[in-house]
């Protein structure tokens, strides 16, 4: 009977891990729900990579747009916060998952020096999802994937719509004639020793916010069951203009 490709992914990563140290267990554990893509424990290996930190705190997946934007990572007790977009067509099948984290400089100062750092890019853990998911399916090993380097949304001139450009849509994969598939990002860091932001909002500073491509949509498009230019992203309208978001997830075309 053929096997399935989560069957085959989750395989090949009990063979990746199965070298690690007896102490590497929470690595181990974070890898396997990583490519079972379970948004909460996605969302901690995202942490781990990220903002390089061993500190795990309480991970809040939002079932709604509106909520998801509204949402405040807090320190102590330390509580991150997550979101899925899923395929236009398939509301089961995820496409990208959104984590709002700390930035490394928070950890330290609420942890103790060492606790985590130094910050990492939102697209190391694309690379580490796409080792992960190259490692199961060896026939899409040459397939040519490229990660944007160009994930930085933060806005300089107006520091405050800066969550607005991070949530603005955009296409999250885009492929050329040539066949090469890129994987886009958005994320945006606010470092809470950062002195331009002393008097800012204690809730908005030291964060650090990624979209990122899921795990199953990866596969999928390394196998060829799935198409790239999906877009993710939302235009946020409050409660009182609206009683639900608009997100704009979808295929563009």
């Amino acid at each position: 009977m053929p096997r399935s490709p989560i069957w085959m992914l989750l395989t090949a990563v009990a063979v990746l891990l199965a070298g690690c140290a007896v102490g590497d267990t929470a690595a181990t554990t974070a890898g396997t729900r990583l490519l079972a893509a379970n948004p909460a424990e996605f969302c901690a290996e995202a942490l781990r990579i990220v903002s390089n930190t061993g500190k795990t705190g309480e991970f809040v997946v939002h079932p709604d747009f509106n909520g998801f934007v509204q949402s405040k990572t807090s320190i102590d007790p330390l509580t991150l916060h997550a979101y899925v977009w899923t395929a236009p067509d398939d509301p089961r099948r995820p496409v990208a998952i959104s984590c709002k984290l700390k930035s490394a400089d928070h950890l330290n100062a609420a942890f103790g020096p060492g606790t985590a750092g130094p910050d990492a890019l939102c697209q190391d853990m694309n690379r580490e999802t796409l080792r992960l998911v190259r490692a199961a399916l060896p026939d899409a090993a040459d397939r040519q994937v490229v990660l944007d380097p160009n994930e930085n949304v933060f806005n300089e001139k107006q520091p405050a719509a800066t969550g607005q450009d991070w949530l603005a849509p955009f296409l999250l994969t885009t492929e050329d004639a040539a066949g090469t598939l890129t994987i886009h990002s958005k994320g945006f860091r606010v470092d809470w020793l950062d002195p331009r932001f002393a008097r800012f909002d204690a809730r908005v500073r030291g964060v650090h916010y990624c979209h990122l491509i899921a795990p199953a949509y990866l596969s999928d498009l390394l196998a060829g069951r799935a198409a790239a230019g999906v877009k993710i992203g939302g235009v946020y309208k409050p409660p009182a203009a609206s009683q639900q978001a608009q997100p704009g997830s979808g295929v563009s075309r």
